[in-house]
């Protein structure tokens, strides 16, 4: 928060709270398809090295 003295009255800029609360929110959500790329990624990997893995996906009809 900044605070500004111009003579008698003092300004309170509560803008910048907003941004902060703005780029955890968007950061957040980043954060999270990052990771959940990560995990489709990793699972694609174990299917395409795992024979059992990859006959159980087969199984249930997902052919990749």
């Amino acid at each position: 928060m900044i605070v500004s003295r111009s003579k008698r009255f003092v300004f309170v800029d509560e803008r910048l709270n907003v941004r902060k609360k703005q780029v955890f929110v968007f950061g957040s959500i980043i954060a999270s398809i990052c990771l959940s790329g990560a995990f489709l990624i990793a699972i694609y990997i174990e299917y395409l090295h795992n024979p059992v893995f990859h006959n159980f996906i087969q199984s249930k009809g997902i052919f990749l």
